[in-house]
């Protein structure tokens, strides 16, 4: 009988490690990358706990790439996930991280909101980022580049934060394009998914981080229900880090 209680204890015990799924998204940012020896860690939160591991490539982390990583343990409700980084002095930009588990198979997506480096030089980044949920809701966003000269942009560092009706906010991380670059007349697609409910949504307000200088026509947002609200460029201008540029930032309200 104890023999017995004993194999289903050991079961019980076995049965109740959570499986995890992290994804990485690596930003297109050139230098964005870091070598194999660089030191990259994940810590998943939860109300119950937390689940931790170094993340290893062989050949490194390459610029606009998705890694994925499979973790075992026991969080409870996943509240957060932190990225930290250790070893060289290389500096590591991510866009953000996804994770699902075996307990609940919706993937969860937090976002490098501030689009910070990870370094342990204080010069260049900060050696951890916390990040946590916006909310439940998926938007799309869509630019559409321009066809006048000069347009297109292979490095703008684009981020956006879009103003809801109710007040509320939502934060993007950097905006990459699936081909790495906004070329001239062409549509790009960004999905966000885990962003608060903006009700309608009545401003976005675009950052450029960079100075290859980027010109749109069109900002559309769509939220799931198929609502669709468009912000013409209507400025005119250039978007740029480099104010001889183009504007660094640029808020525009429907």
């Amino acid at each position: 009988m104890l023999l017995s209680v004993y194999f289903i204890s050991v079961f019980m015990g076995l049965s109740s490690a959570t499986t995890y799924w992290v994804t990485l998204k690596t930003s297109s940012i050139v230098y964005g990358g870091v070598d194999s020896e660089t030191a990259i860690y994940v810590k998943i939160k939860g109300d119950g706990g937390v689940v931790s591991s170094r993340l290893r490539e062989d050949d490194g982390f390459n610029t606009g790439r998705l890694y994925e990583y499979e973790l075992s343990g026991d969080v409870g409700k996943i509240q957060g996930v932190e990225m930290s980084i250790g070893g060289t002095k290389d500096a590591f930009l991510f866009d953000w991280v996804a994770v699902r588990s075996s307990s609940d198979k919706r993937m969860k997506y937090f976002y490098n909101v501030d689009r910070k480096w990870l370094s342990t030089d204080s010069r260049e980044g900060v050696t951890k980022i916390t990040m946590s949920l916006q909310g439940e809701k998926t938007y799309i966003i869509l630019t559409k580049t321009g066809t006048r000269g000069y347009a297109s942009s292979n490095k703008i560092g684009l981020s956006m934060i879009l103003e809801g009706s109710n007040g509320n906010r939502a934060h993007t991380s950097y905006l990459s394009p699936r081909e790495m670059s906004f070329d001239a007349g062409e549509v790009d697609e960004f999905v966000l998914r885990n962003m608060p409910d903006l009700g309608t949504v009545k401003c976005v307000t675009l950052k450029a981080d960079y100075d290859n200088a980027w010109y749109f026509d069109l900002v559309a947002v769509q939220d799931t229900d198929g609502n669709t609200v468009q912000f013409p460029n209507k400025f005119k201008k250039f978007m740029s880090s480099d104010s001889s540029e183009g504007m660094p930032s640029m808020k525009l309200c429907a």
